[in-house]
């Protein structure tokens, strides 16, 4: 890994990039979508879903990864509370706000994004950072 690799993937840059992109996501899947012109592309929202969550996820396995080496339970303690945290997110969207509805679809997808990017993670994991 170079010096910037390292660097970028300290503790302390990725716990604020977890943080920020997961206030980013709240606020995004939380927002009010009146005033938001519909995209007439079929599942588009659930493509988004997936994505936002695969991104999510890597990141904080990320963090885990620079902040422990690797350890399976405090990850698998990670992606339980992203897995509980979309569930949260659906049922305020479904309690709070008119303009939005809580769906089990979204759930499906921001578990499917979950394991995506946990997918993902491992592959970058083995293949760039435990060759060194």
């Amino acid at each position: 890994m170079t010096k910037g690799t390292r660097k970028l993937l300290g503790a302390k840059s990725l716990k604020f990039i977890g943080i920020a992109y997961s206030l980013f996501i709240t606020f995004l899947l939380l927002f009010p979508t009146t005033n938001i012109p519909k995209v007439e592309v079929p599942y588009i929202d659930k493509l988004g879903h997936v994505t936002l969550f695969a991104i999510l996820i890597i990141i904080w396995l990320f963090f885990v990864l620079s902040k422990t080496g690797w350890d399976r339970l405090t990850s698998l303690w990670v992606v339980l509370i992203i897995f509980f945290y979309g569930i949260i997110i659906e049922a305020l969207q479904g309690m709070f706000f008119e303009s939005r509805t809580a769906d089990g679809w979204d759930i499906i997808a921001n578990s499917a994004g979950i394991l995506l990017g946990w997918l993902i993670f491992q592959k970058i994991k083995k293949l760039f950072l435990l060759k060194n």
